[in-house]
């Protein structure tokens, strides 16, 4: 009788144990690749095709196609899932609310649909720019000062940056020759970074490059500057070059 007992608790334990297993493989993140990613996205009619690229890049340049991604914030607030989609608008911890009636938590596994349902909400309230930042040309300043760059050159920075981007630090460009141009100094993929992997002259990868944080833009921009010179970005030549610059010299004194 002793023996059925043993055999029987054991049993038992397996039984909790491949239950637990089953149920955090359920609910455990997953890293996606891109081109599943993109079959994920269609799978799920995020949008049209022609937009699916987009989000792709999107994916990657905001979580590396993580799904378990959380990045907390100064604000107490924390970006959640393989879009990074904010938790002090469009949801709740703990608890379904936000403007996409969610949980934050549902973000986080490698069922795309609550993170589907939600960026679409986000992209018809205001397009892919919503979850950008648009620096102004003070917090510019202060980011290159960060870097080192020269005060004297600063005027020339934030010139270069509203003439390529609007200092949007998101703004992606594709180009006829099948490259792109990436973030607030729009960098070429053909020369300076690489796509899903980090390569170029810069050694870095171009989604690096559309980011919040733009410490990447700067040091690839440098190297760019000082390989090049400003000339190699056309729009400073049509809109900074022997032109008026932006007053600037005050935003130290803002800091």
């Amino acid at each position: 009788m002793s023996s059925k007992r043993q055999i029987f608790r054991t049993a038992s334990t397996i039984s909790v144990f491949v239950l637990l297993f089953t149920l955090y493989s359920l609910t455990e993140g997953k890293v996606y690749e891109k081109c599943p990613l993109a079959r994920a996205l269609d799978k799920h009619k995020i949008s049209s095709r022609t937009l699916i690229s987009n989000w792709v890049c999107l994916a990657m340049a905001e979580s590396g196609g993580d799904t378990d991604k959380v990045t907390t914030l100064d604000n107490v607030s924390a970006n959640y899932g393989i879009f990074q989609i904010n938790s002090k608008t469009w949801y709740r911890e703990g608890r379904k609310g936000g403007r996409c009636n969610k949980k934050c938590e549902d973000f986080l596994t490698d069922d795309l649909t609550d993170d589907i349902e939600c960026a679409k909400q986000i992209y018809n309230d205001g397009g892919f720019a919503i979850n950008a930042k648009i620096y102004t040309k003070c917090e510019l300043v202060k980011q290159l000062s960060a870097q080192g760059v020269n005060r004297s050159y600063h005027g020339h920075w934030v010139c270069l940056a509203m003439a390529v981007s609007g200092l949007d630090t998101e703004k992606t460009t594709m180009l006829p020759n099948l490259s792109a141009s990436y973030g607030i100094f729009q960098i070429n993929s053909k020369e300076w970074c690489r796509v899903g992997y980090k390569g170029g002259k810069c050694n870095m990868k171009c989604e690096d490059l559309v980011t919040d944080n733009i410490t990447n833009a700067i040091k690839c921009s440098q190297i760019i500057q000082q390989q090049n010179g400003f000339n190699e970005w056309v729009m400073w030549q049509k809109k900074c070059k022997g032109k008026d610059l932006p007053d600037v010299g005050h935003c130290s004194a803002i800091g």
